[in-house]
C-alpha cells in the first residue's frame, strides 16, 4: 500500500461525508491503511473552510452533506488542486448533472475497503 508521500510524510487524507457511521468507518480503514485522517467533516461550509486552512493531499467527498449538494467542495478542491474522488449511492447520471463533478470518479457507498484503498493509492499515484 502506498501510505506515505515521497518525503516519508503520511499523506492527510481528507474524509467528507456527513453519515457519522460511514465517516467513521472510512477513518478506521485509512488509519489502518496508514494513512492520516481528516474528518470527517459533514457539511460543506466547514469542509471549504478547513481545505481553504491546509489543504489536504487527496479528498474523499460525498455528494449529498445534510441536504446540500457538495459542489462548492469539489470545485474548492480542484482551485487548490488536491486530487479527490467520489462516495457516493447517487446514480452516475445525477452525478452528471453537477458540472462541479465532472470527471470525477465515484466509488460508489458503501466501497469495499480495498477499494477505497486501492482507488486511493491510484489517485496519489497520478
Amino acid at each position: 500500500m502506498a501510505s506515505s508521500s515521497t518525503d516519508s510524510t503520511p499523506f492527510e487524507i481528507l474524509i467528507v461525508e456527513d453519515e457519522y457511521l460511514i465517516g467513521m468507518e472510512l477513518v478506521q480503514i485509512l488509519e489502518d491503511s496508514g494513512y492520516v485522517v481528516v474528518g470527517p467533516i459533514a457539511t460543506v461550509s466547514a469542509a471549504v473552510a478547513t481545505i481553504e486552512r491546509n489543504a489536504p493531499s487527496a479528498c474523499i467527498l460525498d455528494v449529498n452533506l445534510r441536504g446540500e449538494i457538495s459542489a462548492p467542495v469539489a470545485d474548492c478542491l480542484k482551485a487548490k488542486h488536491v486530487p479527490f474522488f467520489l462516495s457516493s449511492g447517487y446514480k452516475q447520471e445525477t452525478i452528471n448533472q453537477e458540472p462541479a463533478f465532472s470527471g470525477i470518479t465515484n466509488i460508489g457507498k458503501p466501497a469495499k475497503p480495498e477499494q477505497l484503498v486501492s482507488a486511493l493509492d491510484l489517485l496519489l499515484k497520478a
